[in-house]
């Protein structure tokens, strides 16, 4: 799409290992230095400031604290919190990633009867969350063995991440973790071959496929343009300070 001389190109996705995502732009064009200033500023918002659907509390039946032990099951507490915190989840609702949507919290349940191998596949996830990988691996149940438990999904804005303090006598344990869905993004300065002071930014994106590409690359560009909007109206608000003559007198 061209408009005023500006345009963003969509130039090439793809679906990688572990369900990842790949996408490639062409943003410009700039004038002869500033899309490398551009290019930098979206690098570092896209690797820290996209939300994303994680998993911060689970409740384990009949377990009250994370060095506890999970009757019938292979793995300790702390194994399985960590398998559940590595578990990537996304959203069919596209508003979740609407700078101005709410914060929302699910809750999903798993209830297995061993024998077997307990995977996403088994978690009775909210509507509209799902997890990108059914096979994901949670934990190990023995012949005779049963897992139960509940867990807190919420999506959250790594800007707006606040500390969780839980009452002493829950059985809910903590996964403290913070949204990181774009794993990896690379830039290149090009210059535009019939105008040569001018320049475009070839943009890469790699996500863990919870998110597509596009929409980090349209999140991002609204958010800053809203951050950088709100400054100019304060700052045409500013009064000029009334300024005073300090000149020291010399004898």
């Amino acid at each position: 799409m061209v408009v005023n001389n500006k345009f963003i190109s969509y130039i090439e996705s793809r679906v990688q290992s572990n369900n990842e995502l790949y996408g490639r732009f062409h943003i410009g064009s700039f004038s002869r230095g500033q899309s490398l200033t551009f290019a930098n500023t979206l690098r570092r918002t896209l690797l820290s400031e996209i939300p994303a659907l994680l998993i911060t509390k689970v409740e384990i039946e009949d377990v009250y604290h994370e060095f506890d032990s999970i009757e019938a099951i292979q793995e300790n507490v702390l194994d399985v919190l960590l398998n559940f915190k590595n578990l990537k989840l996304k959203s069919i609702n596209s508003k979740l990633v609407d700078p101005n949507y709410p914060t929302h919290k699910y809750t999903g349940y798993i209830n297995y009867s061993g024998p077997g191998i307990i995977t996403a596949n088994d978690i009775h996830f909210p509507e509209n969350v799902v997890p990108v990988n059914n096979t994901h691996y949670i934990a190990t149940c023995s012949n005779t063995g049963t897992f139960t438990a509940k867990l807190t999904i919420e999506f959250l804005d790594p800007s707006r991440l606040e500390s969780s303090n839980l009452n002493a006598v829950t059985k809910e344990l903590l996964i403290h973790s913070v949204p990181k869905p774009v794993k990896q993004v690379n830039y290149t300065i090009q210059k535009l071959s019939n105008f040569p002071d001018q320049e475009y930014i070839s943009l890469e994106i790699w996500t863990d496929g919870s998110i597509d590409p596009h929409t980090t690359l349209t999140y991002i560009l609204k958010r800053l343009t809203t951050k950088f909007f709100q400054f100019a109206n304060l700052s045409d608000e500013l009064q000029t300070p009334f300024v005073t003559d300090n000149v020291a007198k010399i004898n």
